[in-house]
């Protein structure tokens, strides 16, 4: 290749670059690489940077493969942009492989170095966040997005960029924020609808939903100034999610059909809205033709869409539905990496028909199938067929087994210590609870909430469940244990409004009742003849309606007549008859009438001839006439 056409490339490599003529640019790439160049690894980078301006992600791998060679030897000039096209693809493997060559150190120990020493792994840091944030490890990306918001003294990111950042872990966990301070929003805030966005979805996991609504309600009128149609369908479709948590199911149905008129069929955002309204059907098993229903839910394009377009969660959710309708409509299941994958598929294997065949029958064989899974191992998909049986057995309204299986699955996973960190035992715990309640056991509970108290209590990841393990506490009067609870977990959540009112509330301190009663002398109130005040029982309901009353007046007439005889009767001298607890019919004073005679029953003396007539070892012959008779034809 001539020198000068060379020049004349790089030149215009360089001019299209500015103009942002991705297309152009790649195919200058793809010309310069193909006919030998001086500087490979710059030429490649400057393609995978035009490749990843089109979103073309997979067109960036197979680049990749293409030139395999000159990634081998140059790799370390693109490596930022191969871990972002990885991060794109979800290809977890081969990020996790780069990702710890670029940095091979642990998180925490990058996030403890100043602006100047993480410069060279700022977007390697930034691509790390958004993988963490897109695969559920959120409290490892609000970490990341946390340090690059407050370390940005240089100003190399945006800070409204880094304000909406920080807070997209909270939209999930906002939990997450009890550990580190959210840094301020920059100035001109005020008007970014992509900010209000994010508060709006925090505010909406914290329960807030009218300021929720409030804030999108505004965010939606500041993209619509601004045409941004991508961002106004996002935030309609939050907004119909907020209003179906509400309650609100008009304005619900109302924002989604709005999104299904005006949005390609094909779309995620059309996709997310059908099956959204799809909520608002009651589906039978009988009745509903589910063959229909998945072809309108679109479930191919679901599956081709994989998660490009959505977080880990999200997906899963989706994913989730469409398994429950898969089994109702009796089609084969296949067990996944998922837990419910698995558990489904296990349950389908299981039960022969799954809308014909009875609940009894399902929760019979549901439990032991669970109980074997149990005695194998409680990792794995274990939990998910466990907490399937519970429901099947509390639907039949089979408590003891209920109970037997959970109480079992709880021992198992506390004999193995491994299981605990990861709390996913927690859940059977809010089971075992409800079940107590429901049969009142009391006991259990007291034995429950003690082996839990020796468990170490990962907060805040699993705050919400000992907030409930606190109320058990109280609700069994165990005010000790239950404030001590407390006082831990608003480290977490200062602003719990029944929390506080637990803590100040002097009138449930068993302590002052010590402080009163302290000075009174029990032995000289005795004696001077001071009784305690007796409980007042309370009486049993014995209401009953006019044929019950009815009834019983007649056995208490009967009962005052038998006593009355009895006492009549009865004399001193006169013993009592030994043969008194013997039938009457068996007793040897008894003398039949004649007219009983022919009538015996159990338990009586049987003459002779009564012996005879129901004596079957000897049947009468018929008569050879009676055999040569036909029936007549009518």
């Amino acid at each position: 290749m001539a020198k000068d056409n060379l020049t004349r490339l790089l030149s215009q490599l360089n001019v299209h670059s500015a103009q942002g003529e991705s297309s152009k640019v790649q195919e200058t790439c793809v010309e310069l690489l193909e006919n030998g160049c001086s500087e490979p690894g710059s030429i490649l980078k400057n393609l995978l940077v035009s490749i990843i301006q089109q979103d073309a992600y997979q067109l960036g791998l197979d680049m990749l493969k293409n030139y395999k060679h000159i990634d081998e030897k140059f790799g370390s000039e693109f490596a930022l942009e191969k871990l972002y096209i990885f991060y794109k693809l979800n290809k977890l493997k081969e990020f996790q492989e780069l990702y710890s060559v670029l940095n091979p150190t642990s998180i925490d120990t990058v996030l403890k170095q100043n602006e100047r020493q993480t410069a060279p792994l700022r977007g390697v840091l930034h691509v790390r966040a958004q993988f963490c944030y897109k695969n559920g490890f959120y409290d490892e990306a609000f970490k990341i997005y946390h340090y690059l918001a407050t370390h940005n003294e240089k100003g190399i990111d945006d800070e409204l960029e880094l304000a909406c950042n920080v807070r997209a872990p909270l939209t999930v966990t906002p939990e997450l924020r009890s550990n580190l301070k959210l840094p301020l929003a920059p100035e001109d805030s005020s008007s970014s609808y992509d900010l209000m966005f994010n508060d709006s979805m925090i505010q909406c996991s914290l329960g807030l939903y009218d300021e929720s609504l409030e804030l999108l309600t505004k965010a939606h009128e500041l993209a619509k100034q601004e045409g941004n149609e991508s961002d106004l369908d996002a935030i309609q479709l939050q907004l119909a999610y907020v209003y179906q948590l509400k309650g609100d199911k008009v304005s619900c149905k109302q924002n989604l059909n709005d999104l299904l008129n005006r949005s390609d069929s094909s779309s995620p955002i059309n996709l997310l809205a059908k099956n959204n309204l799809g909520a608002f059907q009651d589906f039978s098993k009988y009745t509903t033709n589910l063959n229909l229903t998945l072809r309108e839910l679109n479930v191919e394009n679901f599956t081709a869409i994989d998660q490009k377009h959505f977080t880990k969660q999200q997906w899963l959710l989706l994913h989730n539905n469409f398994l429950f309708l898969h089994l109702f409509n009796n089609n084969n299941i296949q067990p996944k990496s998922t837990i419910v994958s698995r558990t489904l598929s296990n349950y389908k294997s299981l039960v022969e028909d799954i809308n014909l065949e009875t609940y009894s029958t399902q929760a019979k064989k549901a439990y032991h199938h669970a109980i074997t899974m149990i005695k194998s191992t409680v990792e794995g998909s274990t939990i998910g067929f466990v907490l399937l049986a519970v429901q099947l057995l509390v639907v039949q309204k089979e408590w003891d087994n209920a109970i037997r299986l959970g109480e079992m699955f709880l021992n198992k996973c506390w004999e193995n210590s491994k299981i605990i960190p990861d709390g996913k035992h927690h859940i059977v715990c809010y089971i075992l609870f409800l079940l107590y309640s429901t049969t009142a056991r009391g006991h259990s509970k007291t034995i429950l909430l003690q082996k839990l108290a020796n468990e170490t209590k990962v907060l805040p990841r699993d705050v919400e469940f000992w907030k409930h393990v606190s109320f058990q506490y109280l609700e069994c009067g165990d005010l000790k244990n239950s404030r001590k609870l407390l006082k831990q977990i608003t480290g977490y959540i200062p602003d719990d409004e029944i929390i506080r009112q637990v803590l100040a509330d002097d009138d449930l301190n068993v302590e002052n009742g010590y402080e009163i009663t302290s000075g009174i002398d029990v032995a000289a109130l005795v004696g001077a003849g001071v009784t305690p005040l007796e409980s007042n029982r309370i009486k049993k309901d014995t209401r009953s309606n006019k044929i019950q009353k009815k009834r019983l007046d007649i056995r208490k007439k009967r009962r005052a007549q038998k006593a009355k005889k009895l006492l009549a009767t009865r004399t001193v001298t006169r013993s009592l008859d030994p043969e008194r607890w013997l039938p009457l019919k068996d007793r040897s004073t008894y003398r039949p009438k004649k007219k009983q005679q022919g009538k015996q029953t159990q338990g009586g003396a049987m003459n002779k001839k009564a012996e005879q007539s129901l004596d079957i070892s000897k049947k009468s012959k018929k008569s050879n006439a009676s055999k040569g008779k036909k029936k007549s034809r009518k």
